[in-house]
């Protein structure tokens, strides 16, 4: 669990929601990823968001096109939204 991100996550939630058309869910996973050692190691705080996908690190792992286009689309107006827009 991410300590003090609740703003983060909001803004996260609501760049999903334009991208997806639903609320962002939040899922517990029993495997781990390299933002544990973001945390533990290096002190930086990091949140874990991607598409679609079925048998990860499998012989058989495949995503799904569409939410990766869908995850591209938040993490842009995410991007837009965190860290500000310059006017060109």
């Amino acid at each position: 669990m991410l300590e003090n991100s609740d703003a983060v996550e909001a803004i996260l939630g609501a760049a999903h929601l334009a991208a997806y058309g639903e609320p962002l869910a939040a899922k517990a996973l029993t495997a781990t990823t390299d933002a544990r050692f973001f945390g533990l190691y290096a002190g930086i705080p990091a949140l874990v968001y991607g598409p679609v996908s079925e048998n990860i690190h499998g012989f058989n792992e495949r995503v799904d096109l569409e939410s990766v286009r869908k995850n591209t689309q938040a993490i842009a107006l995410f991007v837009a939204q965190w860290c500000g827009l310059e006017a060109a």
